[in-house]
């Protein structure tokens, strides 16, 4: 009969809990009434823990790569059941009480995370720092940056069935793994459950895997890094929109009145709008490569800003609108030149020195939309 459940526990040096979250599992998998296995993903122990999770009815696969991502990837993809559970070796979540995870697959959920918030933590379960602090944190953090709706994306207790692991195509090879694994299933639109889960007191006997600095500022920084909206675009927006204003509000002034609007600016503030606005554009160019890049890895393929690229990019017309900018600015020098050379009428010592830097935004900018076109396009390449 076919696998249909298969718990996956990623182990390493657990020889102490190993065994009761096994046989937790079976039993689990027993009350259920399905057909399942329980894998043991082992990340290179050197003590008992392979022999005696096999001795325990576990079936054991080694992953060589270390890394808590890595070895959940690993077992994942040995994996055989149709519904696959996920959980830790140190026994502070009880396999017995899969249930709940598995009948949210089976009413049509593709993947399934418990919130301990919601069920019971066991005294001396959560650190208070991780509890109060640390989690929340960074729950608020990965709502706000990729809406979850997720209460507590840390927890480790997890179920997913094997068509969405599959699209998910995870990456991470170390803690960030969890986070990985909720932003994704958010990205490529999966349907996300949350069911309580209860917290014990762990049975490792040992020092936790778990730097709670470390390991908290990789899951923020995976965070960071992955959500380039935030980092990248919704900055270089800020700062272009800011600069290109400035220069227009400063331009206006001169034209109009000069003496009454604004008085307090001066041309020096056309510089520092100026820099606002190459700084701006330079960030947005960034952002756009970092989502080409992620895309190119597959770490964010649902993006809606590749699948524009993808639809609308092409390298030839990142380069006519590059040059049609610089040659816009070059159109503004030679007007001011030939102003200076009386050809044409001088427009006045204010507006010369708005026009100069005008020009200069249009070509810096122009160059930029060039070359950074050249390095989108190597992205394209590979993702075509």
């Amino acid at each position: 009969m076919a696998v249909q459940i298969s718990v996956v526990i990623p182990a390493l040096n657990e020889e102490k809990s190993i065994v009761v979250c096994v046989e937790k599992a079976l039993a689990g998998i027993r009350a259920l009434g399905l057909e399942g296995e329980v894998v043991v993903a082992d990340n290179g122990s050197t003590d008992r823990t392979v022999s005696v999770a096999r001795a325990a009815g576990a079936r054991v696969e080694p992953v060589t790569k270390k890394g808590y991502g890595s070895a959940c990837m690993g077992g994942l993809s040995a994996a055989r059941g149709e519904y696959l559970i996920l959980g830790d070796a140190d026994d502070s979540y009880n396999f017995a009480e899969i249930a709940p995870f598995v009948e949210k697959l089976k009413s049509g959920s593709d993947f399934v995370i418990g919130n301990r918030f919601s069920g019971k933590i066991a005294e001396g379960a959560m650190p208070p720092l991780h509890r109060y602090l640390g989690t929340p944190v960074l729950a608020f953090i990965m709502n706000l940056l990729f809406r979850t709706g997720t209460g507590d994306p840390n927890c480790g207790m997890r179920a997913l069935t094997k068509k969405a692991f599959v699209k998910m195509r995870l990456r991470a090879a170390g803690m960030e793994f969890a986070t990985e694994m909720v932003v994704k299933a958010t990205r490529v639109r999966l349907k996300i459950s949350e069911v309580p889960c209860n917290l014990y007191k762990d049975k490792r006997g040992r020092k936790s895997h778990l730097n709670t600095w470390v390991d908290g500022w990789r899951h923020l920084r995976f965070m960071l890094l992955f959500s380039t909206t935030w980092t990248f675009i919704i900055p270089g927006l800020a700062l272009a929109a800011l600069g290109l204003g400035g220069m227009t509000a400063l331009t206006l002034r001169d034209v109009l009145k000069p003496d009454l609007w604004l008085p307090v600016l001066t041309q020096k503030h056309m510089l520092s709008a100026l820099l606002l606005l190459v700084l701006g554009v330079q960030i947005l160019g960034l952002g756009l490569a970092a989502d080409a890049f992620t895309f190119s890895r597959h770490f964010d393929h649902g993006k809606r800003t590749m699948r524009f690229l993808n639809k609308s990019f092409r390298l030839e017309r990142g380069l006519l609108g590059g040059m049609s900018l610089v040659a816009a600015g070059v159109l503004g020098y030679a007007y001011l030149l030939a102003s200076y050379m009386g050809l044409l009428p001088s427009p006045g010592l204010l507006l010369r020195f708005d026009t100069a830097i005008f020009a200069a935004a249009l070509s810096v900018t122009g160059v930029q939309l060039i070359f950074n076109s050249f390095l989108l396009g190597l992205f394209y390449l590979k993702v075509k």
